[in-house]
């Protein structure tokens, strides 16, 4: 058992707040969503101390699945904060995660997933090795590598397979999928897009499964909804709206940028917008000042409510358009940008300056142009 003081404490923080006050009173199923800059982690992890002391009773416990490891790790600490350890009544994890360790490996057996009792993720090595095989037999001739990634989102967005849909959108992606899948089993591998795949679908055919986790897990959190995925949306909604799961979700549709990955921000809308849940908006901007917050809401074509704090600086927004080659465009960045950038901020370094760019090749002009002037560089997008 953990401090209620501590959590306590911390509430009393979120109480001028309306949005976040109105999430930490929440009873039922609800999605706050929660702009940048609004505060969502702080009034995540408040919420989940508030729900393992008050609205769940030992040995049961609560699970909190996340986009990824970091998510995890930074929500473990906050909660540490709290008083809150991290046991056997709490998981905090990302879905991939979950589904492995509370699905798959406890009931792959009983589920008949079609796996051997000693399955192992495949590593790097074994997954291209497979891959090459069902290539062959599919496509013949050509680069397997090259067909892996639209192979995984084939996977990813569509999860009824028995539908027209798998066979109709791309027949030969989906005979690689399948050969592909059923060389790993021939192996005893599952891979990482497996995991909540084969998860959904235990939960899906066996709702003894899905009882046996509302038993254990009577409440789930989910942070960064809009970037989870599909398998996750048909866990959430069978789990939470078929069993009786009480769902908390956090996330917000604009700041979703991984739809490359298989990210559907409308699902997090979709629910959003269910007479069963309660929709809470967080709308105040602790980060950012008013002329900031009110670009973003122009950037966005849609008007959302964002407030800046009281006594938040404005700050500014400037707009240098330009025509012209990529090349070009890199080297006014340099030559002109930069240098007034650093003129009205002379505490400014270089490399303080994150560059933005939508594809990888205007990221190269960039780089190109750094490295001409005997600057170093460090990508988010390469290896």
């Amino acid at each position: 058992m953990f401090d209620r003081k501590l959590y306590l404490r911390a509430a009393e923080e979120l109480r001028d707040n309306k949005g976040q006050w109105d999430a930490y009173n929440s009873k039922g199923n609800c999605v706050v969503l929660a702009g940048p800059g609004s505060g969502k982690t702080k009034t995540l992890t408040i919420k989940l101390a508030r729900m393992l002391a008050e609205d769940v009773d030992e040995p049961r416990g609560l699970a909190c699945i996340t986009y990824n490891n970091e998510c995890a790790r930074e929500l473990e600490t906050r909660l540490d904060a709290l008083g809150v350890q991290q046991e056997r009544r709490v998981f905090i994890g990302t879905v991939h995660s979950f589904s492995l360790t509370q699905i798959v490996v406890p009931y792959a057996k009983t589920a008949n997933l079609g796996l051997p009792d000693n399955f192992a993720v495949a590593n790097q090595q074994q997954q291209e090795q497979v891959l090459g095989r069902a290539f062959s037999k599919v496509y013949g001739r050509g680069n397997p590598a090259s067909f892996k990634f639209d192979m995984n989102t084939y996977r990813r967005s569509i999860l009824n397979r028995e539908s027209k849909e798998w066979y109709g959108i791309n027949e030969r992606l989906a005979k690689l999928a399948e050969a592909y899948e059923a060389g790993l089993r021939e192996r005893g591998l599952i891979d990482f897009e497996d995991m909540p795949l084969l998860a959904m679908r235990a939960l899906r055919d066996h709702e003894w499964i899905q009882r046996a986790l509302l038993a254990k897990f009577p409440i789930l959190a989910v942070d960064e909804y809009q970037d989870l995925g599909r398998a996750l949306h048909r866990m959430v909604l069978g789990l939470c709206f078929s069993t009786g799961m009480r769902l908390f979700a956090v996330g917000d549709v604009d700041q979703s940028i991984y739809g490359f990955n298989g990210a559907y921000p409308e699902l997090l809308e979709q629910l959003s917008k269910r007479a069963d849940v309660e929709t809470i908006p967080l709308q105040m901007n602790y980060r950012c000042g008013s002329k900031i917050v009110a670009a973003s809401e122009l950037a966005l074509g849609a008007g959302r409510g964002y407030q800046a704090r009281d006594g938040a600086p404005e700050g500014k927004v400037y707009f240098h358009p330009l025509q012209g080659a990529q090349s070009t465009r890199a080297d006014h960045l340099f030559d002109s940008i930069f240098p007034a950038i650093q003129a009205r901020n002379p505490s400014l370094r270089l490399g303080d300056i994150a560059i933005l760019y939508p594809t990888a090749k205007i990221g190269n002009a960039v780089a190109d142009a750094a490295r001409a002037r005997g600057l170093s560089v460090i990508r988010a997008d390469t290896k």
